[in-house]
């Protein structure tokens, strides 16, 4: 089978493209029964805004698009209707009117460009020609528009909605595995700069989706996910500072530091990667298990206790405070994970990680400045 159909079905199938198609053909069958049902002249009005709205594949992303809709569609209306009144009540033309009212949306929309519906509305309400009332006309067209909207959330909330938490916690087990590629690029003899790089750019992608599926996840649970999931809350934060330590002990070692030890690092990478691997793979179960299941816990301590150990006597100071804040973190986020987030152990809010702030790879020369927790100095080499 050739490579870009096996790709396709992957995303078809795998990433729950299916789920879309499936969703958007039900929100343009059910819009148009409704708007068949409640006699609307013109539903193909519904149909295209149904589809509008429908093809955002998150809940956050189709309340956001439904609510612009409205809120354009209510002032492109007011616009509508009163260039059909100036039209009625006075000589001008209907091409005249059309560019009077265009002329205040036109600089609502370079203020607010997600309100460019408004100008869409306008001219669907006043230029397609239409039979009856002139004040009947917009009605009709803004009454079609809200159909699809409110269609679209429906099928959007009911129909095949795909769960946050599992979208969540995959996502936290790829970038787990990532910072496993991460460390383990970067705690040899002479690391490579540009593969750590590219590891890293996915990193922060697996981090915004992370991010954006608590965002569902909010909207699932509002006001109540600390209480539903509270893994799920916390681990964008717990990862990111992981993220942030590898990444220092990344340019440490892109600096030198590992150099300096020859391969007497070995035996923490392979540490590291066991246990990032142990971690990734716990994600992926508690992803495959229904919310509230409990996981059996006995692999914790094992790790917890390797974690605790540090063969540091020969390594650099650098990368002795590197890994210090590493194995801290990571054991911050071992007892969080086997604990499904109901845990007190450690800081939360998780703002205050001395390393959180975005560290990142730089070109060479511009980023030899990494943050140092308050209070502590940086070592001497």
């Amino acid at each position: 089978m050739p490579e870009r159909l096996k790709n396709l079905l992957y995303s078809i199938i795998g990433r729950g493209t299916w789920r879309q198609v499936v969703r958007m053909n039900v929100s343009l069958i059910l819009s148009g029964i409704v708007a068949t049902i409640i006699h609307l002249d013109e539903p193909v009005w519904a149909l295209i805004t149904s589809v509008i709205v429908i093809t955002q594949s998150r809940l956050t992303q189709t309340l956001s698009t439904g609510r612009e809709q409205i809120v354009g569609t209510l002032i492109g209306a007011a616009a509508g209707m009163s260039a059909i009144a100036l039209e009625q009540y006075t000589s001008l033309s209907v091409g005249m009117v059309f560019w009077v009212m265009l002329m205040p949306l036109a600089v609502l929309v370079a203020l607010r460009p997600k309100m460019r519906v408004a100008i869409v509305t306008l001219m669907v309400v006043l230029l397609f020609p239409a039979t009856g009332e002139p004040f009947s006309r917009p009605l009709q067209r803004i009454a079609s528009i809200m159909t699809g909207v409110v269609v679209s959330f429906a099928v959007s909330f009911f129909v095949l909605r795909g769960e946050a938490r599992r979208e969540v916690l995959g996502n936290a087990a790829s970038l787990l595995r990532r910072l496993s590629d991460l460390l383990s690029g970067a705690l040899q003899n002479h690391p490579d700069h540009d593969a750590l790089a590219t590891i890293d750019t996915m990193c922060r992608s697996l981090l915004q989706d992370m991010n954006d599926g608590v965002q569902e996840a909010e909207v699932e649970h509002p006001s109540s996910l600390a209480k539903h999931d509270p893994l799920v809350l916390r681990l964008p934060g717990l990862l990111r500072r992981i993220r942030s330590d590898a990444i220092f002990i990344a340019r440490a070692g892109t600096e030198g530091e590992t150099a300096h030890t020859g391969d007497i690092l070995a035996h923490e990478r392979d540490m590291l990667v066991d246990v990032l691997g142990q971690m990734a793979a716990r994600c992926d179960q508690l992803a495959a298990t229904r919310r509230g299941h409990a996981l059996p816990d006995d692999d914790m301590r094992p790790l917890l206790d390797r974690l605790e150990q540090q063969d540091g006597e020969h390594w650099t100071p650098v990368m002795r405070f590197a890994v210090g804040l590493l194995h801290a973190d990571m054991r911050l986020a071992v007892r969080n994970i086997w604990s499904d987030g109901r845990t007190d152990d450690g800081p939360f809010p998780l703002g205050g990680h001395p390393l959180v702030a975005e560290a990142g790879f730089e070109p060479a020369g511009k980023a030899a400045s990494v943050p140092m927790p308050e209070g502590r100095a940086r070592p001497s080499p």
